[in-house]
């Protein structure tokens, strides 16, 4: 099923059991606000193009909820916002790619459950966007493994895992973008970071509570006048 959302349209989605959906938005200023709860298998796919889309606000988050999810999410665009909460997620599989200027992000995911044996793949393309994601905040969110790929200049980059488990593969090409990356939790951590571009600034923080975790911090970096900092304890 596939619904067409003209200019200044807005779509709210109330999805309360499992279920196949597929919404575009191919004009600017669209919003969709999104509430989904169900036991399993929802493949949902949203595609908006144009300036200043909206898929949640702060105040009012796209939430989704159930196992072996499907999720594809694509802005292309300038100024377009994302705002959702994943609470709970198990065998899924999230996609978002973002293409264009002054986008911004932001991604909560485990905040009440798990998110065991799920992927989440997440594409910037473009300059001065803003990426906010956090997993867990719950004991129960575990090992779901993260695949960041950031292509352009001076985006704000904010990566916070407070999970059992966690796995974050990162790619940057660009030059001034700021990463904050911050692993938590009593399990083992792994960061790898693939680095091209001049005038970075990379923070990494891996934190355990017992000296038998270990933590595993892997960059490559072809940069210059760039900063580097990573803190392990």
């Amino acid at each position: 099923m596939q619904v067409l959302i003209t200019k200044c349209s807005v779509a709210y989605l109330i999805f309360l059991y499992s279920i196949a959906y597929t919404v575009s938005a191919l004009a600017a200023n669209n919003s969709i606000y999104l509430t989904q709860s169900g036991s399993s298998a929802l493949t949902l796919n949203i595609t908006q193009t144009g300036g200043g889309n909206v898929v949640g606000t702060s105040n009012a988050r796209a939430t989704l909820s159930g196992n072996s999810m499907t999720v594809d999410l694509d802005q292309i665009g300038t100024g377009n916002t994302l705002a959702a909460t994943v609470a709970q997620a198990n065998s899924s599989s999230f996609t978002l790619r973002s293409t264009g200027d002054t986008n911004v992000s932001t991604l909560t995911v485990g905040g009440t459950g798990d998110t065991a044996g799920s992927d989440f793949d997440l594409t910037e393309t473009g300059d001065s966007n803003t990426l906010t994601f956090v997993q867990g905040a719950a004991a129960t969110a575990t090992s779901a493994n993260t695949d960041l790929v950031i292509t352009g200049t001076s985006n704000d980059l904010n990566i916070t895992t407070e999970v059992v488990g966690a796995t974050n593969n990162i790619e940057i090409d660009g030059s001034s973008n700021d990463l904050d990356s911050r692993q938590t939790g009593n399990a083992n951590h792994s960061l790898t970071l693939d680095l091209t571009g001049s005038s970075n600034n990379i923070d990494v923080d891996q934190t355990n509570s017992t000296g038998s975790i270990s933590g595993i911090v892997d960059i490559v970096a072809v940069t210059t006048s760039g900063v580097i900092d990573i803190d392990q304890n």
